[in-house]
């Protein structure tokens, strides 16, 4: 079983894979969310994933990062 923790907000999703040390930060900006990935604790070196318009988006985005994993 994987060691994940998921945190969200009205304008944050932030998702931790414990086991891969590696997290997803969902961040609304204006109308858009940004979508960024990197190590975790190491917030200097997220990279960019994708930007969608709606929470909903920003969630699917997170699970389909979480089926990459498995």
């Amino acid at each position: 079983m994987a060691n994940i923790e998921l945190d969200l907000d009205d304008d944050v999703i932030l998702v931790e894979d414990h086991d891969q040390q590696q997290q997803l930060l969902a961040t609304k900006s204006g109308n858009t969310w940004r979508v960024l990935e990197g190590p975790i604790n190491k917030s200097n070196q997220l990279a960019n994933r994708t930007t969608v318009n709606t929470p909903t988006q920003a969630l699917v985005e997170t699970l389909r990062w979480l089926a990459e994993g498995e």
